[in-house]
């Protein structure tokens, strides 16, 4: 059986996610403040802990598998903020830890326990890619360290040699948060979370694999989710 470990695996995306690896039969490790029931096992984070007891992570994750054929991060939040804004750091500090401390853990489990072959995915963001993000500095810079780390790793000095590395950069995803902040906006190529977890496990399976290194902007049209190679 294949092993799939999905940090943020109760989330709207994380829950999806761990649904598409389970209908193909692999076993999945979710990593959350809360656990996800479809989930085969649950690593469970404290949500007090400023920094992750790693011992205890490692022991939880090991408990399931030693190895892991895929790894997924998509953990994660955003807020709306401007540099101008007395609580700017505050603001900025709680999208590192939700966003680019997330990611950082998701690599650093990688280079313990991702597998030959193995597909590691971040998730980071379109507009964060492609520009400064103005009305939510503190959200654009956590995903641009998010970027830089993947560009790291797939270095591969710390990962198998034959892994891959991806970087999905969505744009506005389906979410019930997304749905209720934007009632009013229209949906029509909004990303379901279903599309996006098919896509990543179809990679993580084999099927039309990116290269290494690569950043995906994902697209929705026609009910059909595509990938463009940035």
């Amino acid at each position: 059986m294949k092993r799939a470990l999905i940090v943020g695996g109760n989330g709207a995306l994380g829950k999806a996610m761990v649904n598409s690896f389970k209908q193909k039969q692999w076993g999945v490790l979710s990593i959350d403040l809360t656990s996800n029931k479809q989930a085969d096992a649950n690593l469970i984070l404290k949500a007090e802990d400023k920094l992750p007891d790693l011992q205890q992570i490692y022991s939880q994750t090991e408990s399931f598998s030693k190895t892991f054929d895929s790894i997924v991060c998509v953990a994660g939040g955003f807020t709306v903020s401007n540099i101008k804004d007395e609580d700017c750091i505050e603001k900025y500090l709680e999208m590192d830890r939700v966003n680019f401390q997330s990611a950082l853990l998701t690599g650093h489990l990688s280079t313990k326990y991702l597998d030959q072959m193995g597909l590691l995915v971040f998730t980071g963001a379109a507009a964060a890619f492609e520009g400064p993000v103005n009305f939510a500095y503190g959200y654009g810079m956590s995903k641009c360290a998010t970027h830089h780390l993947a560009m790291h790793i797939a270095e591969r000095q710390e990962i198998p040699k034959t892994s891959t590395v991806v970087t999905i950069l969505p744009q506005t995803i389906d979410t019930p948060g997304n749905r209720e902040a934007m009632a009013d906006a229209d949906k029509s190529e909004w990303q379901p979370t279903e599309k996006i977890a098919a896509l990543v496990r179809s990679w993580a399976e084999g099927d039309n694999r990116p290269m290494n290194g690569s950043f995906a902007k994902l697209h929705y049209k026609n009910e059909c989710m595509t990938s463009e190679f940035v």
